[in-house]
């Protein structure tokens, strides 16, 4: 009887995407829940009732969201598809035109931050705090790469690099697409609705550099220059 390769998945293809995406379900429910900076709730004739659990200092946010958004996922995807962490999108890629994209994307990146921060809707979100414990803007700015970092290992590493062989391309940008924009609920609505042209466009970007942390860097510039224009 013919052996399977040594790096052969350990499931079928089906199974295999079944089961990413699963696991993607479960964490992000769980940070969605327990490990967010602010409290969700609803006002209803009965009052305010919190739906979310106790709002967690930065750090803590963003330590929750390595190992909940990244250290858990990777690890499930390296033991099903038995692939390396360059299969994930968390390699360096093609460097020169990741470098290229970066000086296109950064300052790209501040003028959509500068926007975002313009709106009502994004200031009654952001900043997500407003200190950091003994520190300033640039560690508190460090720490939010650790959650952005975490959420395109996830997103655009797990399930649009680990999918794209069971599924190809385009339903896995298309599949961590829909869930990274249901990630955004309960955030400002045109956070919510931009996120779906940009979720296809960074896996797009992504598979054809072939590295994540590229635009990991721009979407992180975004943020971080949208907090500091608002106000930190």
């Amino acid at each position: 009887m013919a052996q399977k390769p040594a790096n052969a998945p350990r499931v079928s293809p089906d199974h295999a995407a079944a089961a990413l995406i699963a696991v993607a379900a479960v964490v992000l429910t769980v940070f969605y829940y327990y490990a967010r900076v602010d409290t969700v709730g609803v006002i209803s004739s009965r009052g305010w009732s919190s739906m979310t659990g106790t709002p967690r200092s930065v750090a803590t946010h963003a330590a929750l969201a390595v190992l909940l958004l990244a250290v858990i996922p990777v690890a499930v995807a390296r033991l099903i598809l038995r692939c390396s962490l360059a299969d994930l999108g968390l390699g360096l890629g093609d460097w020169r035109r990741g470098v290229t994209l970066l000086a296109a994307g950064l300052p790209l990146a501040v003028l959509a931050g500068w926007i975002g921060s313009r709106s009502p809707l994004m200031q009654a979100v952001y900043p997500l705090a407003t200190s950091a414990p003994g520190a300033g803007f640039v560690p508190y700015a460090l720490l939010l790469f650790l959650y952005f970092g975490a959420w395109e290992i996830l997103f655009r590493g797990v399930l649009l690099f680990g999918l794209r062989h069971s599924t190809g391309e385009w339903t896995a940008n298309a599949s961590q697409t829909g869930l990274s924009m249901t990630a955004h609920f309960g955030r400002a609505i045109n956070e919510t609705a931009i996120a779906f042209p940009a979720g296809l466009l960074f896996g797009w970007i992504d598979l054809r550099v072939g590295s994540l942390w590229y635009l990991a860097i721009v979407h992180w510039c975004v943020g971080v220059s949208m907090e500091w224009f608002i106000g930190w």
